[in-house]
C-alpha cells in the first residue's frame, strides 16, 4: 500500500475515504435506518388496515382495523416455499369475527398475484385450519 502524501488529502480520494466515521455519525446513520424502517412498517400496516375496511366484511373496521392488524403482525404463523409459491399461513386469531376478516383480507392479497421480491415465487396467504 503506498504511504500517505504530507498535507490535506482532497475529499473523495482513497486516503479521505479510509479515515474513520465519527461516532456522532455513526449515530446520526443508525437513527435515520431505524426512522425509515418505522416509517415502511407503518405504511405496511396502514395499507392493510385500508385493505381490511375495503375488502372485507369485518363489521367494526372503521374502528378497529389497525388494531387487528397490530394483532395479526404480531401474531405466529409457518412460511412454506414450495412449488413456485411462498405461503404464508398464519395462526387463527382470538375471535371468529377477526379470524373470518383476516381470511377474507388473505384471499384479497392472494389475488394480486404478487411475487415475492427478487424471486419467481407468488404469494399466497391463508388461515390454519383448527385441528
Amino acid at each position: 500500500m503506498p504511504k500517505k502524501p504530507t498535507g490535506s488529502s482532497p475529499p473523495g480520494s482513497h486516503w479521505a475515504r479510509s479515515t474513520p466515521v465519527s461516532r456522532s455519525a455513526l449515530d446520526i446513520q443508525t437513527k435515520l435506518i431505524t426512522h425509515a424502517i418505522r416509517i415502511a412498517a407503518f405504511n405496511t400496516a396502514t395499507a392493510l388496515a385500508r385493505a381490511v375496511r375495503v375488502h372485507t366484511s369485518y363489521a367494526r373496521a372503521n374502528h378497529e382495523a389497525h388494531a387487528l392488524i397490530r394483532q395479526v403482525l404480531t401474531g405466529s404463523g409457518d412460511i412454506d416455499p414450495r412449488d413456485g409459491v411462498l405461503t404464508v399461513r398464519l395462526d387463527p386469531l382470538p375471535t371468529r369475527r377477526a379470524t373470518t376478516a383476516i381470511a377474507e383480507l388473505c384471499e384479497h392479497l392472494t389475488a394480486t398475484h404478487s411475487r415475492y421480491p427478487g424471486t419467481n415465487l407468488t404469494l399466497r396467504y391463508e388461515i390454519k385450519t383448527q385441528p
